[in-house]
């Protein structure tokens, strides 16, 4: 086995001891490197943000290129600059290993050519005006009227003096789109998502929103140019109310729990009677059921990825991680053993990649037996 192959394979072996949360022993245990080498290996496959700079820097490159390059780099013959290049493979080949991206890398599956391939969503929504009027958007469609405009990923709404009127953009399983309204304010909408809000603001008065169901990131025109007034996002009883930041709310029709997270600024939470602020890395998350509001730190990485084109699934059980595969690939899941279910898995995907690519990840970490997709449904066995 050359020298490559063998650093390949130890890659691979270290991406699926982190697939299953397992210490990489394989790492610990290889002649390939000495210690310090082993503990740079180390620090960058589980450094969160170098992770994170990975994914978004393996969208940009030639994966055929770079690996080329890695081989030649490997060839030279003074043992510190081999020995850093060597180690820089073990890290270029994990992130290959879950980014699953055409290159030589690519790992083996067992997807039978010829059968239809599930891709992944694309930017689309549909906009019902305050008149009733239905707009189709996305798939080349334009629209431009009354003080919008729309193309195929966005929709902007200009302030005018026309009377205050409610729309409605839902963004379908397996869409996502963008939306500016008259404020200023921008959001993005993430699959499975509805908002309603007004065709302008008028300055001095609240603004209000309504996440009806879905999720959906805001980055909020400031309250000190709209003399005074604040941006309010309702949804399902709550109520937050917003001075000008940065945050992430997601309220799915099928979670137990109401999340909304903070990344710049600060926002005042409004929940049964109940009110809290939070601080910049700070999610509230309500129980429904329950009629509870807690405050706890928040992961940024894996709750803003679907804005990054990532999936990021850090220990979340399989009945959970196919919810949001279903809504981002328009399928249904089966799982036809109960004791898979609760089963928690660990990973980080782009959101661009064909479905059966994920199950194949998903699948070597031999939590899961088989699974089969007949049209648009995956058995789970």
């Amino acid at each position: 086995m050359t020298t490559l192959n063998k650093l390949y394979k130890l890659s691979r072996q270290i991406a699926l001891s982190l697939v299953r949360e397992e210490d990489p022993k394989e790492l610990k245990e290889t002649d390939l490197f000495e210690q310090k080498y082993k503990d740079y290996i180390f620090e960058n496959i589980n450094d969160p943000e170098k992770r994170r700079q990975r994914q978004l820097l393996s969208q940009q490159i030639n994966k055929k290129r770079a690996w080329k390059n890695v081989q030649k780099a490997i060839g030279v013959t003074k043992p510190p600059i081999w020995k850093y290049a060597a180690a820089a493979v073990i890290v270029l080949g994990t992130l290959f290993y879950f980014a699953q991206h055409d290159s030589i890398n690519k790992i083996e599956t067992t997807i039978v050519s010829g059968k239809p391939v599930i891709a992944p969503g694309t930017d689309k929504a549909i906009l019902v005006l305050g008149n009733g009027k239905t707009i189709i958007l996305g798939n080349g469609n334009s629209y431009k009227g009354n003080g919008v405009t729309a193309n195929d990923k966005s929709v902007t709404y200009s302030d005018n003096s026309v009377a205050i009127e409610y729309n409605y953009l839902t963004i379908p399983r397996a869409g996502q789109f963008s939306l500016l309204l008259a404020d200023g304010t921008k959001v993005r909408l993430n699959s499975e998502t509805q908002l309603k809000f007004p065709n302008h603001f008028i300055d001095g008065k609240p603004r209000f929103v309504e996440l009806v169901y879905g999720e959906a990131y805001f980055e909020v025109s400031p309250s000190s140019v709209h003399k005074g007034s604040h941006f309010n996002v309702k949804t399902k009883g709550q109520n937050v109310e917003v001075l000008g930041t940065q945050f992430n709310i997601k309220a799915y029709k099928d979670e137990e729990n109401l999340i909304t997270t903070l990344k710049e600024g600060k926002v005042v939470i409004d929940y049964a009677a109940k009110k809290e602020q939070l601080s910049p890395g700070e999610q509230s998350v309500v129980s429904v059921m329950a009629s509870s509001l807690r405050i706890a730190p928040a992961n940024l990485d894996r709750e803003l990825a679907w804005l990054n084109g990532q999936f990021v699934f850090d220990n979340l059980t399989l009945k959970d991680i196919v919810k949001v595969l279903s809504r981002w690939y328009d399928v249904e899941f089966i799982i036809k053993d109960e004791t898979i279910k609760n089963e928690k898995f660990k990973g980080q995907f782009s959101k661009n990649q064909n479905l059966e690519v994920i199950l194949e990840l998903i699948k070597t970490t031999n939590q899961i037996k088989s699974y089969e997709i007949k049209e648009k449904t995956v058995i789970f066995r």
